[in-house]
């Protein structure tokens, strides 16, 4: 998913970098598309949409001793995966978390590219009620701030509400479909840019390999319901997979692929985004998360001047409390 969506002064960003969209004989209203400014920003391969332990089955990859530990008869009766209480769920989420990270190119331009270096803060909230023994409930708030060193002009905040249900299918080998209403609010310095209702609806899997190695899996579409730019109105069809390795029972390298395809309703556009990550996640508490990172993604668009491509490094802290 991106991360944000935002209208964000087009005319200055060009002016900014150079892209000179008024040469290309672009028609107009199919310009860049700022609302997806911070979409190649995430290092971190796209987390489970219901927390581990509900989508792993009550098998969480965080549980240190979700198996046995390793022997040298594990070749002769197999690993032994150690049967435990069910915990109770903990409805309650809250995140705060800050990052820094360096681009190559900040505003996403197919020239005139200027690299820059931006931090960011973000605070969250979300109550996920177990409604029946597969089905689960969710409601979102959350707020994000992001500012630029040398390109002011890109600095941004967006407010988000989101409101789902998620259901583990388990004749589907306890699959995860979701659907979801999501509102985003964009402004630039506090001023409004961009309201936008959506609804996401999609399929997500994460398969516990063993002790140490999972993949996740999700396929995703998303259709604007209401923007109140209308060259930005679009649908988004997307997909994921990530391969996380625990290096120790607290460091986890991961690796993950991200695709999106964007089809803009009111103008002749449409983009397919491709973005590659790598990072190491230090978790010293269950609450506290310290990571590093790096992205690369490249959007191929049939406007060829949006046609771009970016990398990203940096890294974060954040405090992640459930109860």
């Amino acid at each position: 998913m991106s991360l944000v969506r935002a209208l964000a002064i087009g005319s200055l960003i060009a002016m900014s970098v150079g892209t000179h969209v008024q040469a290309q004989q672009v028609p107009l209203g199919a310009g860049a598309d700022p609302s997806r400014r911070a979409e190649a920003v995430t290092v971190m391969p796209a987390s489970t949409t219901l927390s581990d332990d509900l989508n792993l089955g009550h098998r969480s990859l965080e549980e240190e001793n979700a198996f046995a530990p390793e022997s040298h008869g594990d070749d002769d009766i197999g690993q032994q995966l150690i049967l435990k209480e069910v915990p109770k769920n903990q409805p309650f989420r809250y995140q705060a978390e800050s990052f820094l990270f360096w681009t190559d190119n900040a505003a996403h331009a197919s020239r005139g590219i200027i690299n820059d270096t931006f931090w960011g803060w973000r605070t969250a909230a979300q109550w996920q009620p177990q409604i029946t023994n597969q089905l689960f409930g969710q409601v979102g708030i959350s707020q994000d701030w992001f500012r630029y060193d040398k390109l002011n002009e890109l600095d941004f905040e967006t407010f988000e509400v989101t409101a789902g249900l998620y259901y583990l299918e388990p004749r589907l080998a306890d699959s995860l479909l979701f659907l979801q209403y999501e509102y985003q609010f964009l402004t630039h310095n506090y001023n409004s840019l961009l309201n936008t209702h959506a609804l996401r609806a999609g399929v997500q899997k994460v398969i516990l390999i063993d002790r140490r190695n999972s993949i996740q899996v999700s396929l995703a579409a998303l259709a604007d319901l209401y923007t109140d730019v209308r060259s930005l109105k679009r649908d988004e069809y997307s997909g994921d997979v990530a391969w996380r390795y625990k290096l120790t029972h607290d460091l986890t390298f991961a690796l993950g692929y991200h695709f999106t395809c964007f089809d803009y309703n009111d103008v002749n556009r449409q983009d397919c985004l491709h973005s590659l990550s790598l990072n190491v996640s230090y978790m010293p508490r269950p609450w506290l998360e310290i990571y590093a990172g790096y992205s690369y993604s490249f959007n191929n668009s049939n406007l060829s001047p949006y046609s771009y491509d970016a990398a990203n490094a940096g890294g974060g802290v954040g405090v992640h409390v459930k109860f």
